[in-house]
């Protein structure tokens, strides 16, 4: 986890520090409820170095249609580690709300960043900052954690972020970007 650790420890210091959920998206106490690994919870692990994943510039750019969508997983940058779970997965379907919450990953806790990804293999991944609890504030921020998940050791693609809207991307409506 050495690569996962310094990537996004240097994420933390140039983007922290933590910061609250906005109260104002959450309601109801489901919603902070912390999620479990027996509940699917997973923590974010290195991939491959370049060399093992063989990288280069990719070939074709990943196009993404509703169908695509329910694979979505929601993934929470925490004060040491980076969690992430499938946004539908039997835990979420318990709550009231039919599917969890970045609370959820965080128990309601402070957090630096969130958004939501889509594993299109063991080692590429889209990722977008759509979290109206913690998702980017900033073009920067957005661009930063990408990269977090590139230097993990990952194949990444980035929905952005829409500069004129003050908002991430979401998955569909815009072309991912290859984070190099």
């Amino acid at each position: 986890m050495r690569a996962t650790k310094s990537a996004f420890d240097q994420f933390r210091k140039h983007f922290g520090p933590a910061r609250e959920p906005d109260a104002t998206c959450i309601k109801n106490v489901g919603e902070t409820t912390q999620m479990a690994p027996k509940d699917g919870l997973k923590i974010w692990q290195d991939g491959l170095t370049k060399a093992e994943i063989g990288y280069t510039s990719p070939h074709k750019t990943p196009f993404l249609e509703n169908s695509t969508l329910d694979n979505t997983h929601l993934w929470v940058v925490r004060h040491e580690d980076v969690v992430y779970a499938h946004e539908h997965c039997r835990y979420g379907k318990s709550l009231q709300t039919g599917k969890i919450k970045h609370t959820n990953l965080t128990g309601g806790k402070s957090a630096y960043s969130a958004g939501e990804l889509i594993q299109l293999g063991a080692q590429t991944v889209i990722v977008n900052g759509r979290s109206g609890r913690y998702g980017p504030r900033s073009k920067e921020e957005m661009d930063a954690v990408a990269s977090a998940f590139k230097n993990s050791g990952y194949i990444v693609w980035s929905m952005g972020y829409d500069d004129e809207a003050d908002w991430p991307n979401p998955f569909i409506g815009v072309t991912p970007q290859w984070v190099d």
